[in-house]
């Protein structure tokens, strides 16, 4: 039995072509989801990239294992296991190829061989190409083969800064980007978080004027990253092991691109950043061709898929389910799915197959409404928020959020009221880049505007 888990960072379900988006970003991938199983609507239990992936290793959600943030004051209890170690126990070979150690340690746990292309060079944590990373674990594949494994590699590319490699800059643009006419960026400028934005922007090209070669960059990154899982799947073939080794693909959170006045960035728990592509090919088990159309929460599935994989039985008390049975129809999909966001502003949402409810406990820099409800069938880009008109919607969904958060926490503190009350880590990169682009005074009234905003009395 072979499993690979390959993590496509920041990657938007909607910008691949087999999840429906108009340009040609995902050939391989495409091929790979009409050979196996496309989940439609997967979501992982926490966003951005720590919490995330502490809840895909542990089968947990953040409000479990109380990593919901990037916060150095959050740290994994030795006595929750991550999957890898159950794996290595059982005797079967496991591997990584990533950075994420270089994050925090727990990211390596259970890994008898764990390679990192740049360790030790702090600056491409984020920025280690996708060819990089190919070329440790396409060498470690060659070598090992013949094993049963598990190997988890790690893609940054489509992460900012959007940088593709040359011929990819323009697959996808052919306007003029620094047009001075062109004001696509104007609203990003006017947020209390441009001095950050401004200098990953600045990173790509000084003077950018069209958010379309932004996006078109990104795009760009999905394509090159595309183009590395064809590397990979040429050299299962090539080794005649691509039908027997199980190859799950997905990602730990979207990206906002300007919508909801959102930039280049995963600030909070709208689709554009927490739906995200999850598919499986496994001819031996799981059927050709299939699209799940449930709601399934994608990183709490898993420990117990990969698990099962390997005919070990999951911890007792997981919440998650197998996406083998899932694919079959054995189980049923989620009726709600719930998501954290900690890092860049504080919301919690619960969704189910016809609504959204957003609930926001520290909005930070945007000026955001403390209560959104959005009709998932009627509205599904969440543009007309109903919270005012439908308050017995809001009241039910409240309580069932309520209700669950305290079936998870018992007695405990929820972490991320806790990590509102010790401060966002994002506000300090913030005001960082505001002092190297000496823009103090003018963050002094941003804030002082969005502080107004926030006193404002909120109206159900």
């Amino acid at each position: 039995m072979k499993v690979i888990l390959l993590v496509i960072d920041t990657l938007r379900a909607d910008h691949l072509g087999c999840y429906g988006y108009h340009r040609e970003t995902s050939p391989c991938i495409d091929r790979i989801a009409e050979e196996g199983v496309l989940f439609e609507y997967a979501y992982p239990t926490d966003v951005p990239t720590q919490p995330s992936f502490t809840s895909m290793f542990t089968g947990l959600r953040g409000i479990e294992t109380g990593i919901v943030s990037h916060s150095q004051s959050e740290v994994l209890s030795e006595d929750i296991p991550c999957f890898p170690e159950i794996l290595s126990q059982k005797g079967i070979a496991t591997a990584a190829v990533s950075t994420l150690y270089m994050m925090r340690r727990w990211f390596a746990r259970g890994f008898r061989y764990y390679m990192n292309p740049v360790a030790g060079i702090r600056m491409k944590l984020q920025q280690v190409d996708a060819e990089e990373i190919n070329g440790a674990a396409l060498q470690w594949i060659r070598e090992n083969h013949d094993k049963d494994f598990f190997m988890f590699i790690h893609y940054w590319d489509p992460h900012s800064l959007y940088l593709p490699p040359e011929p990819y800059r323009r697959l996808f643009y052919d306007g003029d980007e620094c047009d001075p006419e062109n004001h696509s960026l104007d609203e990003a400028k006017s947020q209390p978080t441009w001095p950050f934005t401004k200098r990953h922007l600045d990173a790509i090209k000084k003077g950018l004027t069209d958010i379309e070669y932004v996006i078109a960059q990104y795009d760009g990154e999905i394509r090159y990253s595309d183009d590395n899982v064809a590397d990979l799947v040429g050299l299962l073939e090539e080794l005649g092991i691509y039908d027997e080794t199980a190859l799950i693909i997905t990602s730990d959170h979207g990206e906002s691109l300007g919508e909801h006045n959102f930039y280049f960035d995963h600030c909070e728990v709208y689709e554009t950043t927490v739906r995200v592509p999850l598919i499986m090919r496994y001819p031996a088990m799981i059927p050709k061709g299939r699209r799940v159309k449930g709601l399934v929460q994608s990183t709490i599935s898993l420990m117990p898929t990969i698990l099962g994989l390997f005919g070990i039985k999951p911890p007792a008390g997981l919440e998650g389910k197998s996406l083998i049975g899932l694919a079959n129809g054995e189980e049923e999909p989620c009726e709600e799915i719930y998501v954290n966001q900690g890092l860049w502003t504080a919301k919690r949402a619960i969704r189910t197959r016809e609504w959204k409810l957003i609930k926001t406990l520290d909005k930070a820099f945007w000026e955001t409404p403390e209560i959104e409800l959005y009709n998932m069938r009627d509205d599904p880009g969440e543009k007309e928020n109903l919270a005012s008109e439908l308050p017995e919607i809001v009241d039910e969904l409240e309580l069932r959020m309520e209700r669950w958060r305290r079936k998870k926490l018992g007695r405990r503190i929820d972490p991320l009221e806790l990590i509102v009350s010790r401060g966002l880590p994002s506000r300090a990169w913030v005001e960082r880049a505001v002092d190297r682009e000496g823009m103090r005074e003018r963050y002094a009234e941003w804030r002082a505007r969005v502080d107004r905003a926030e006193r404002k009395p909120h109206k159900p």
